[in-house]
């Protein structure tokens, strides 16, 4: 007699995928570009046209290459990879609003090439699957390479990761953290000048682009995370993890906690970043306890790189998890239903 034909109970094995979001990738992709397209336009209108061509620069750079790569695969009569420009151009969108709003055309432009051409199509195929986040990748390649070169008189001036200023500041106490909100403190509206809190908040003009008004990043990515089911435990587990770290930091060293609060969470780098690059499906991690992990460690690298004056460090933290997921993915999956030894086994038979 058979195990089968005794065990009181049947199991029907589920070929995966056997859990569904609902919607196709299309849908997501879209889903998720009209929700970059409202911080788009809000960016727009804060930091100027600046921002707008930025953006426009991407999104036609990565159209232009996801078009000659696959007009090249079908000449060839290979395989297509990607049928749909949906996830191109929401890499796209993704590239022009994580750039700084100093920062050249060119560079933005560069970027988003090698985003699409190394980082999304050059990890679908070699690897099947996408190991890193690609605007992160992109962006950590060139603007890190271009930022270290400090023997190039130009490259700490042209809208790097790191920028001339960036290197005086003092986030470490309180007389200099106060000093170093002048970056943000450069803000009128209507003839009012904005404390640095409500610049942080509402009207940044400084960093990156999808960071211009950090309320409606939160509104947005927190519409986007319960609408189209972005893994929230990253969000909500970097957030918390980065608000606890600003508040007792702001207590050691006695300065303003709302205003340590506003900067640390809501400098662009980090709060567009949390919602719409630290969310990527496959660069990140699967288990529900890993995806906490993957949070509370980007918010600590973050958060010490900012320190350090590394305002753009969320891309390193990132780069660097995204590195890890393979591991993180093998913490807290349960093991399929079976019998533990080749004894309980015979037992049946």
């Amino acid at each position: 007699m058979t195990v089968e034909e005794r065990s009181p109970m049947q199991f029907e094995g589920i070929r995966p995928p056997h859990i569904h979001m609902g919607f196709s990738k299309d849908e997501l992709m879209l889903k998720t570009f009209l929700m970059l397209s409202i911080i788009a336009i809000g960016s727009s209108i804060i930091m100027g046209i600046n921002a707008l061509i930025h953006i426009l620069t991407a999104l036609g750079t990565v159209f232009v290459i996801h078009t000659l790569i696959i007009s090249f695969q079908k000449w060839k009569k290979k395989p297509v990879s990607y049928d749909s420009y949906t996830s191109t151009l929401v890499a796209g969108m993704i590239v022009g609003l994580a750039m700084p709003i100093a920062g050249p055309f060119y560079i933005t432009a560069a970027v988003a090439l090698v985003t699409v051409l190394v980082f999304k199509f050059g990890q679908n195929w070699l690897f099947i699957r996408k190991y890193i986040n690609p605007a992160a990748g992109a962006k950590t390649v060139l603007l890190g390479l271009l930022s270290i070169m400090l023997f190039w008189e130009e490259s700490l001036s042209i809208g790097q990761l790191f920028h001339p200023h960036h290197l005086d500041l003092n986030l470490w106490t309180a007389e200099g953290f106060e000093a170093s909100m002048w970056i943000f403190q450069r803000v009128t509206i209507f003839g009012r000048d904005l404390s640095a809190t409500a610049s942080l908040l509402f009207w940044q003009t400084h960093g990156w682009i999808g960071g211009a008004c950090g309320i409606l990043v939160l509104i947005v990515g927190s519409i986007a995370v319960v609408w189209l089911r972005y893994k929230w435990r990253i969000v909500g587990s970097a957030l918390l993890t980065m608000i606890g770290l600003a508040v007792v930091f702001g207590l050691i060293v006695r300065d303003d906690i709302l205003l340590r609060i506003s900067f640390h969470v809501f400098t662009g780098s980090f709060i567009f970043m949390v919602f719409f690059m630290a969310t990527e499906p496959q660069s990140t991690p699967l288990p529900e306890i890993s995806q906490i992990i993957f949070g509370v460690a980007l918010a600590v690298i973050t958060f010490f790189l900012q320190l350090l004056n590394v305002l753009g460090g969320s891309i390193f933290a990132l780069v660097l998890l995204n590195l890890a997921t393979p591991f993180l993915d093998k913490i807290g999956f349960r093991k399929p239903y079976g019998f533990k030894s080749k004894k309980q086994r015979r037992s049946l038979r």
